[in-house]
């Protein structure tokens, strides 16, 4: 519960200084689908639909380049169907919240890079369609990761985005996993 706090605190301390410079930001919105597995399970494949959404804060430093955050909420994990049965299923449900450089190369067009943090919210497996116990689920409260993104601004608010993160820190040990995410949304942008 201490850690629920202090990321909230930390959140609305980031908010307020944004806010002393709000002239200088762009807010918006992004929600799309997540499609997601994790390497070291035994299942293969992006298997496991998921949704994220939530905010973005962003400054452009030049015509070329700009700093961005991002704060939502998404669904990862896993799953596995073998002839329509479903064998095996991870449902991993996070806050994440990456900074990242964003380079706009041409018009319409954005690329970002950069570093997430995502604390994890719940964790349920299944395995045959019996769910696992709390204790069982064993699941790293945090997660660092890589993330890559690309964006079509196809009007000046509007874009589709399409995104890919990978952690770089098991989320379960013994065996190691690693959760890796490919995501398709849209961006809107109030300023």
């Amino acid at each position: 519960m201490k850690k629920i706090i202090l990321f909230l605190f930390t959140i609305v301390l980031i908010s307020v200084n944004f806010e002393l410079y709000a002239q200088n930001f762009t807010g918006g919105l992004i929600t799309g689908l997540s499609t997601s597995q994790i390497d070291g399970d035994t299942q293969g494949g992006y298997n496991k639909l998921g949704f994220y959404g939530g905010f973005t804060v962003e400054r452009n430093l030049g015509d070329l380049i700009g700093i961005k955050s991002e704060l939502y909420y998404i669904t990862k994990g896993a799953k596995e169907n073998i002839n329509g049965i479903e064998i095996f299923k991870t449902k991993l449900s996070y806050i994440e919240l990456p900074v990242m450089l964003k380079i706009m190369p041409v018009k319409h067009v954005e690329l970002d890079v950069g570093l997430a943090f995502s604390y994890l919210i719940k964790a349920r497996m299944w395995s045959l369609g019996e769910e696992y116990p709390q204790g069982v689920v064993d699941v790293k409260d945090t997660q660092f990761s890589a993330i890559a993104s690309g964006s079509y601004f196809f009007t000046d608010k509007m874009a589709f985005n399409v995104r890919f993160d990978y952690g770089f820190l098991p989320i379960k040990n013994n065996p190691n996993w690693y959760s890796n995410n490919l995501s398709f949304g849209i961006i809107y942008l109030f300023n």
